[in-house]
């Protein structure tokens, strides 16, 4: 009997962190109120990630040392379940861009927010990421943005690190998602 009450209380704990979490989408913060991106990330985990990025090296970086003018940063739980929803519609957004010659200059990068190393692998894996996935597990990146809310998508300037645009929760419209992107890289 007490192996079932334990059970229960885990399911009522998680199913309460799903409906703050959904809480927490419809909450967001206009985008004046986000703060740059002006926080470092953990060394890529291959060479091929460093080589999209443009990085020099296999060592910690900030989106201003991204060889792109724009980068659209989606912060992820790979616990989350709106992230699960809103992955193939990223992952598609990245093919999008990778197809658009115009766009060769706009990169892709995912940020899992409290999430080990584990974690991660198996969300890349069961939803094929393309593109970096970079480790918050201390939740670090995410407090300098504030605690950005699962999923939230944002256009970020590797000039300045200003959010240009910010999507919270799952994307339902992708097309206008990239005409955003589109328009705001013609103004870059």
């Amino acid at each position: 009997m007490k192996k079932k009450g334990i059970v229960c209380f885990f399911w009522t704990i998680i199913c309460a962190l799903i409906l703050l979490q959904s809480n927490r989408a419809v909450c967001a913060d206009p985008v004046e109120q986000i703060p740059p991106a002006k926080f470092t990330m953990p060394a890529p985990d291959s060479a091929q990630a460093q080589q999209y990025l443009g990085l020099k090296a296999m060592e910690p970086f900030k989106v201003s040392d991204i060889k792109a003018r724009l980068v659209v940063i989606e912060f992820m739980s790979a616990l989350c379940p709106h992230c699960h929803a809103n992955a193939p519609i990223v992952n598609n957004i990245y093919k999008t861009i990778q197809g658009d010659s115009h766009l060769a200059d706009v990169k892709v990068i995912s940020i899992a927010v409290g999430n080990e190393k584990a974690e991660v692998d198996a969300y890349k894996k069961h939803f094929k990421v393309p593109f970096p996935v970079m480790l918050d597990d201390d939740s670090a990146i995410s407090d300098s943005m504030d605690g950005e809310a699962t999923p939230t998508t944002m256009i970020v300037s590797t000039e300045n690190g200003k959010v240009l645009f910010s999507h919270t929760g799952v994307i339902e419209d992708p097309d206008k998602f990239l005409k955003q992107l589109k328009a705001l890289h013609k103004t870059k």
